[in-house]
This record gives C-alpha cells, sequence and structure tokens, in this order.
C-alpha cells in the first residue's frame, strides 16, 4: 500500500514537471504583448513548436507582439541559433511585421523571400479585424516553418504550405506575368476600339 503511494505520488510529481515544461515552452515562442493573437494562432504556434522539439536540431519559431513600431529586433537575436522571429509591433491604428532569423538560417530566409512572404499575407496583415489579421499571421508562420523545413529537409506537414502558396512565393514574378499580360491585351485592345470609332468619326464628318 505504502509503495502504491510511493508511484503515485512520483507520477503525479511527474506529471506536474511536464506540464510546466511544455507550457514553459509555449509561452518562451509567444509573447503575445499586444494581445493579437487568437486561440487558433496560438494553437498553430504550440504545435509547430512541440514538433521541431521532436528533431535532432530543434529549430523555433518565435512570434512576438508588441505596442510599438521602432525597436522590433528581438534582444536576443544575435545570441540564438535555429530560430526564426515573426514580430509585429502596433501602435495606434498602425501596424508593421518583420520577419528575423538567426545567422544560421539566413540562407533560408533571404531579404527576398521575407518580403515576398510579407506581401503574400498582406491584405490579411492589413487587417484591423482580429480574425483576418490572424489569418494573414498564420499564413507568415506557415511560410517561415516550411523554409525551416526545407532547410533541415524534414517531411512537409499539415503546417506546411502548398504547393500553390509556395510558388507565390518561390516565383511571385510567375503569378503576376500573366496578369500583366492579361492587362496589356485589354489595353492594346481598348486603344484599338478607340481608334477604330475615331476614324469611323473622321470618315462620316467628311
Amino acid at each position: 500500500m505504502k509503495k502504491t503511494k510511493i508511484i503515485n505520488l512520483f507520477i503525479f510529481i511527474f506529471s506536474i514537471g511536464v506540464f510546466l515544461t511544455s507550457t514553459a515552452f509555449i509561452q518562451d515562442n509567444l509573447k503575445d504583448y499586444a494581445n493579437l493573437t487568437d486561440q487558433k494562432t496560438r494553437q498553430l504556434i504550440a504545435e509547430k513548436n512541440n514538433r521541431y522539439l521532436q528533431t535532432k536540431e530543434e529549430p523555433r519559431i518565435v512570434v512576438i507582439t508588441l505596442n510599438r513600431l521602432d525597436n522590433l529586433t528581438p534582444s536576443r537575436l544575435n545570441k540564438t541559433k535555429r530560430t526564426a522571429y515573426i514580430v509585429v509591433g502596433q501602435k495606434d491604428k498602425r501596424r508593421e511585421l518583420q520577419i528575423y532569423s538567426s545567422k544560421d538560417l539566413h540562407s533560408a530566409f533571404t531579404a527576398e523571400s521575407r518580403m515576398n512572404i510579407i506581401r503574400l499575407a498582406g491584405k490579411d496583415l492589413r487587417s484591423h479585424n482580429k480574425k483576418q489579421f490572424n489569418k494573414g499571421l498564420r499564413l507568415v508562420f506557415r511560410a517561415c516553418a516550411t523554409k525551416i523545413d526545407q532547410q533541415y529537409q524534414y517531411t512537409l506537414d499539415k503546417y506546411d504550405l502548398t504547393n500553390a502558396e509556395q510558388n507565390k512565393i518561390d516565383h511571385p514574378n510567375r503569378v503576376a506575368l500573366p496578369i500583366a499580360f492579361g492587362i496589356v491585351i485589354l489595353v492594346g485592345a481598348l486603344i484599338y476600339f478607340l481608334k477604330t470609332i475615331q476614324n469611323r468619326n473622321s470618315k462620316n464628318k467628311k
């Protein structure tokens, strides 16, 4: 009986330790000082980072929201490894999002790729509707996760971007080209139509 109580006590203490460790880990990857994230976003951050915890490299994606627009660079940026940061600054109605990475991930997070990620989610990120903003924030997070997974050659999972979303980041010009080409054709057709009408009017006057 006494032995059973000791075993149960040990299991209880162990469970508390696991809970506190996992909770601290989740909180360490999300610092929502501006209270911008919703439950769906918090769940995504926790679940993906917990998956990373099971890998050899143990990379991380940290999301930080701040009530300011200046000094968004994470204080521990130069001291961390295998870490990407998504930092959102907000003041009044203005909002800014930046992506940072530790030095060992610079090849994955080039200036161009970071710009393309933010551009892809830009419409949602600019929204002052919390649900729509979080949709954009999750897209940025998933894009960062995809970059990390590709860097370490992890198998892509449900938290990563779809092929279509990935193409919009890797080849934004390919997506924009058909649209631009269509606009050129439309403008050309309009000019031709106007010239035809103008020529007809000139003939009628004669």
